[in-house]
């Protein structure tokens, strides 16, 4: 199958004059390319959130996405940016913005290790030569996975606090959008999913007008392990092509679309 049109569902960036580095890339590639926001956000516990920022416990932080690092920014201060200047991250995007917010001087550490589990790897591998317990705050979506923290948790040597920052709930226009594209477009060659709950949400709404996901109809094009274990988890007894990103990067999923046939 020649893929021409390709629909992904993730969150555009909140600066409306900022490119969609996903969008960009494979517009210049040639491929004809919407971006629909599956899930929306609100913040929690900023109070709480500030309160643990402001202490002197930790050693650093893990952020596994880019609204968890937006969380902290609201109520981060100069001495907390100079203080935690040890931050793990998954996926580049998510370690630009952590450098853009904290500074030259941060150390970014993990970036190009792939998903959860290789992050989780990474940071044992990181503290292992260092003495005594490592405390390690971990904000978080209430939809996070627990690969990391189980893995982090059974390592006597790191502490992990977890913290919700925000939450996540179906996009209130998801369903209209998929259909306005729908209608205008047809059927897309190719989709692609960066989180398990975007994948959800999108599914339900699918289900609702017709959009059948199965059948090996349109590649479905995912962003980690996590998201692609959420598919294949819920289309396990139906017929379906899913092809998985390697790494969280643009230029990954351009190799995906191009290895398509």
């Amino acid at each position: 199958m020649s893929v021409k049109t390709i629909l992904l569902f993730r969150s555009k960036p909140d600066d409306a004059s900022s490119d969609d580095v996903y969008e960009k890339l494979l517009n210049d590639h040639g491929y004809h390319v919407k971006t629909i926001s599956p899930i929306q956000f609100r913040f929690i516990n900023m109070d709480l959130l500030s309160t643990k920022l402001h202490s002197n416990h930790y050693h650093g932080l893990i952020f596994t996405s880019k609204r968890a690092v937006e969380a902290v920014q609201r109520v981060l201060t100069g001495n907390d940016r100079q203080r935690l200047q040890r931050i793990y991250v998954e996926g580049p995007a998510t370690g630009a913005l952590v450098q853009e917010i904290f500074g030259s001087t941060a150390k970014i550490l993990g970036a190009e290790s792939g998903g959860s589990e290789c992050l989780a790897e990474f940071i044992i591998k990181d503290v292992e030569s260092t003495e005594g317990t490592v405390s390690l705050l971990f904000p978080c979506a209430q939809a996070r996975l627990d690969i990391l923290p189980r893995r982090l948790s059974s390592e006597q040597a790191i502490y992990l606090d977890e913290i919700l920052v925000y939450e996540t709930t179906p996009s209130d226009s998801l369903e209209h959008d998929l259909n306005e594209y729908l209608k205008d477009h047809g059927r897309p060659n190719a989709v692609g999913f960066f989180s398990p709950s975007g994948f959800d949400s999108v599914f339900k709404a699918s289900q609702r007008i017709g959009f059948d996901l199965t059948n090996n109809k349109t590649v479905l094009i995912s962003l980690g392990k996590t998201t692609s274990a959420a598919i294949r988890n819920c289309l396990d007894s139906s017929s379906f092509d899913e092809r998985s990103c390697l790494k969280p990067t643009a230029d990954e999923f351009l190799r995906v679309v191009q290895s398509i046939e």
